[in-house]
């Protein structure tokens, strides 16, 4: 017989061999790095700046109308003006002042001429167009302090300033000249005698004002005030505006006012005010006696 191979039986399957599951390590938790506090940032304390001062407002301009010889003092070392002084014998004389005020902060100007014959001779005092607009004073204090060929003369500025011209002793301002121009006022004070004999004061388009006492004191002078007012006073002194001439013509008062030139006060007295018409006055008819009836 033919040989058979053997017959070989399949393999049994074996159920395969679990493997024990790789143990996974857990995860180590750590506990969580605490950070450092975050410092608070620091806000600036604001800086306090003292204010910045301003400049300093301009004050309204000094008063300077009430300057005499008497208390000029008050005013030399005062704040804000402009101060001039020629102070003995003939120490201003035939001297230019330039009255021109330039500084912001200069509020007035004054010039004191105190001595005999201090600013006399042939003396110039100018404000010219360049000068900031304060008032001016001037005084002219005992014998012949201003008497000569001396002058003011003030240009027209930006606004009208108030001039006052103080003269007080003997001659202290005879044959002086003293003009404004444009719309400023002019004041004259004139007390001693002859202080302002043959004077002349004006102010065209500005205010004026005069004050004369003593023997002489405004005699033969002329005071001009064409477009404002003119007001003079002359007292009862002997001869205190004796041919005085005011130009157009100047609301007086004063005893010695009447002694200035004919028509100088005449023109001022006030106008007066013309009738308040009335209606005409009607009669009543007459009666008549009654017309006898013929019967």
């Amino acid at each position: 017989p033919t040989p058979q191979p053997p017959t070989v039986a399949p393999p049994t399957p074996q159920p395969p061999t679990p493997q024990p599951p790789t143990p996974v390590p857990a995860p180590t938790l750590q506990p969580p790095t605490p950070s450092p506090p975050t410092p608070p940032v620091p806000v600036p304390t604001p800086t306090l700046q003292p204010p910045t001062p301003s400049p300093p407002t301009p004050n309204n301009p000094v008063d300077l109308s009430s300057v005499t010889c008497a208390n000029y003092g008050q005013y030399v070392n005062q704040a804000g003006i402009q101060v001039t002084t020629r102070i003995g014998k003939d120490a201003g004389k035939d001297e230019t002042f330039l009255l021109d005020v330039l500084d912001d902060n200069t509020l007035g100007a004054l010039v004191v001429c105190d001595g005999e014959a201090s600013c006399s001779g042939n003396v110039d005092f100018t404000m010219t167009a360049a000068s900031k607009a304060v008032p001016v004073a001037i005084v002219c204090c005992k014998k012949d302090a201003c008497k000569g060929n001396v002058g003011l003369t003030v240009a027209d500025l930006a606004t009208p300033i108030d001039v006052n011209v103080h003269c007080s002793g003997e001659s202290s301002c005879e044959d002086a000249v003293w003009t404004v121009a444009g719309d400023h006022k002019l004041d004259g004070y004139c007390v001693g005698e002859t202080a302002c004999k043959a004077s002349r004061w004006s102010a065209p388009q500005g205010e004026a004002n005069g004050y004369c006492s003593g023997e002489s004191a405004c005699e033969d002078s002329r005071w001009t005030a064409t477009e404002g007012r003119l007001t003079m006073f002359c007292d009862s002194t002997e001869d205190t505006c004796d041919d005085a001439v005011f130009d157009p013509y100047a609301l007086c008062s004063g005893g010695g006012a009447s002694n200035a030139r004919p028509g100088s006060c005449d023109a001022g007295a006030p106008t007066p005010s013309p009738p308040t018409p009335q209606p005409p006055t009607v009669a009543p008819p007459t009666p008549q006696p009654p017309t006898p009836q013929p019967p």
